[in-house]
């Protein structure tokens, strides 16, 4: 054992599977003293592990154990001998298990002292389940599930309150009285979520207590409302809800697969009680570009979205919480940053991977490579290579995400200023849907790259490989080469600062001279292109901008355009009356982007009455344009009274005899009368 910081670290070689020099290791921590190395702390060493413990407590400082297998019996332990459980890294398979694990002590260290830095806490929602579960199924389908349902029934019936209903129901079903409530309904529509899901059923019916050898059914209604905490899908039709994986609550299983109604039936027994379910984003309406006066604008988010959890709600969308699985594909695609991924932040995931490369370097280790993997697929791809394979190279730095959506354009660009060689984005190939909006991001971020000279082959790969030996040879055999200098920095706040933080950074380090890269449509950078010749200056499309990227001047009438706030969601194009308003999605890495530059001015139009000025002379001179031909406007006095301020032209309009809504006689209403005579 050895301090590190604040922190005491004891480190395990796996029964002398992996070959450590504890004085190396801790040499590559920064100290002098060798660190001895156990070889069993889960076994024959516990007296070990449990006086490091007692030490950790009595000398108020926090225990690391390089071992993440074995958490249950160092928990127990802790808990036997009064001490708070101690945490854990895994040095194991991410760098000792390994074909290069004799040059993988920088990465151990660098594992070593990131599991002591402290974490923003995250929040949480809570949810109250009553153990209200509905078990579907359907009777008319080959392999409907009838049986499994009742059987199934049957096993959490006690435990749960239990509901099967089966669909298409006839007299071939048994009569039964140990399954709980059996009904008979067609599920219309449903929504909500674990511990609320509402529920639309047609022909429904329950069975009458009179069924003797088979299910007798009263009379049928439809549009019966209801609701339950747990719903269990066998079926085996469409799901009842778009990426049901994601869907907490709601379990789905062939019903001829023993092994999933098995781990079904297990997990639907913990679904009752109190439950903290994370929230996954954060959500700043204030910002979002989604709609403004019911003219559409930005929904990234909502084409996105996997889950159903984002919904249209006016000028901006709205995320369920309880419904959200966290996947982060919203907060990689929205513009704005009203979108933040929580669980965890954005800023905070790539300031722990700067972290861990200061960490890296400081132990000497050299062309870093970054691995973006979720903590379970990819924690598990992972752990096959160590174990049947050749593991990761020692120079990759694995780092976990909650989900592999949130890798966007902003990490990838972030993560090569920082000083990685290459990034690795290790994604889930049954999760399809989820993966595509990657590609874009993708493209988005080599084109950024390379317009400040940092963009060089095999630089940024997502790895959607069904075979792990696949994965580990490209880990191994594509080797980025370096192709700029990269440009350190703190990632901190919104995703859109810190990638023009980067961006900058790596222009001023390479020296580049152009300061607009164009990007591919849909980019959330960008400038709009105004047609001044025919522009009127109504500010319009200021008053709809939700980034006040387009701005007015209070003294006169001009239209300003600041460049770095525009998030290209096309909402002032649509507003335009003009329809002069092109967007140009580019990335401008110059000083002049950040603030307001003057599109186009005009003279103020004054009052023909009084003087005061009440427009521009551009919007005046259209209205006058465009109404002169119509009826109302032919006589000289009413197109004069355009040119008046408001409180002129109210006096204007009573002083005239012929007023303006001036419709002659009301015509004699026709009675029958006029139709017999």
């Amino acid at each position: 054992m050895f301090n590190l910081f604040n922190d005491q670290v004891i480190v395990c070689n796996c029964g002398g599977t992996m070959d450590i020099d504890g004085k190396k290791l801790a040499e590559s921590c920064g100290k002098m003293a060798s660190c001895d190395v156990a070889t069993s702390l889960c076994r024959t060493e516990t007296d070990r592990l449990a006086a490091a413990m007692t030490a950790a407590r009595d000398d108020g400082v926090n225990l690391i154990v390089a071992c993440t297998q074995e958490t249950a019996t160092f928990d127990s332990l802790a808990e036997e001998h009064g001490c708070a459980a101690p945490a854990t890294v895994n040095i194991r398979e991410m760098a000792g298990w390994s074909d290069q694990s004799a040059t993988a002590l920088p990465k151990m260290a660098a594992l070593m002292r990131q599991a002591g830095d402290s974490q923003r806490p995250g929040r949480s929602l809570s949810l109250v389940s009553h153990g209200r579960c509905l078990i579907y199924a359907d009777a008319g389908r080959p392999n409907g599930g009838s049986s499994a349902a009742l059987e199934l029934g049957s096993r959490l019936n006690g435990s749960l309150g239990v509901t099967v209903m089966i669909a298409n129901a006839d007299d071939s079903l048994e009569a039964t009285t140990d399954c709980g409530l059996v009904t008979t309904g067609s599920i219309q529509s449903a929504s909500g979520h674990f511990t609320h899901f509402d529920l639309i059923i047609n022909k429904f019916a329950e069975s009458a207590p009179h069924s003797r050898d088979h299910l007798v059914f009263g009379s049928t209604m439809d549009g019966v409302e209801t609701s339950c905490d747990i719903l269990i899908d066998l079926t085996g039709d469409t799901p009842l809800f778009t990426g049901w994986e994601k869907r907490d609550g709601y379990l789905r299983a062939q019903a001829d697969d023993s092994v999933a109604l098995a781990k079904i039936e297990r997990e639907a027994m913990q679904l009752i009680g109190e439950f903290e379910k994370p929230i996954y984003v954060n959500f700043d309406e204030s910002i979002c570009a989604h709609s403004r006066n019911k003219i559409g604008g930005c929904s990234r988010c909502l084409d996105v979205c996997p889950a159903g959890a984002i919904t249209s709600l006016g000028d901006h969308v709205n995320i369920d919480p309880a419904i959200c699985g966290g996947c982060g594909l919203c907060g990689a695609v929205c513009p704005s940053g009203a979108v933040q991924t929580a669980y965890p932040p954005a800023d905070q995931l790539l300031a722990g991977a700067a972290q861990l490369l200061t960490y890296y370097q400081d132990a000497g280790g050299k062309n870093a490579s970054l691995l973006l993997h979720d903590d379970s697929y990819g924690q598990e791809v992972i752990a096959m290579m160590a174990r049947y394979g050749r593991g990761l190279p020692s120079h990759v730095l694995p780092v976990a995400m909650h989900a592999m959506g949130r890798a966007g354009h902003d990490l990838m660009v972030g993560a090569i200023a920082l000083g990685y060689r290459q990034v690795f984005v290790l994604l889930n190939p049954n999760k399809t849907v989820e993966n595509e909006p990657l590609t874009a991001q993708r493209e988005l971020a080599e084109t950024m790259l390379k317009g400040v000279g940092m963009h060089a082959d095999n630089q940024i790969i997502l790895l959607d490989d069904v075979d792990p030996d696949m994965i580990a040879e490209k880990l191994y055999d594509r080797a980025g080469k370096s192709a700029g200098k990269p440009a350190p920095f703190g990632p901190l706040g919104t995703p859109r600062g810190y990638t023009r933080l980067a961006m900058r950074g790596l222009a001023a380090a390479n020296k580049v001279k152009e300061a607009v890269i164009a990007l591919p449509a849909g980019a959330p950078y960008g400038r709009v292109e105004i047609d001044t010749e025919n522009c009127t200056i109504c500010l319009s499309c200021v008053s709809a901008c939700p980034a006040g990227a387009l701005q007015d001047n209070p003294d006169a009438p001009q239209l300003l355009f600041r460049e770095d706030a525009c998030l290209q969601c096309g909402i002032c194009a649509a507003t335009c009356p003009e329809k002069v308003i092109t967007l140009v999605p580019q990335f401008n890495l110059s000083d002049s982007a950040m603030a307001a530059e003057l599109v186009i001015e005009d003279t103020p139009f004054p009052c023909t009455q009084c003087g005061k000025p009440f427009g521009s002379s551009r919007s005046i001179e259209k209205v006058i344009t465009r109404l002169k031909d119509h009826s109302m406007f032919q006589q000289g006095a009413r197109t004069d009274m355009l040119k008046m301020c408001e409180d002129c032209r109210v006096e204007a309009m009573f002083a005239q005899n012929d007023k303006t809504m001036d419709v002659g006689e009301r015509p004699k209403p026709r009675t029958t009368d006029d139709y017999l005579n």
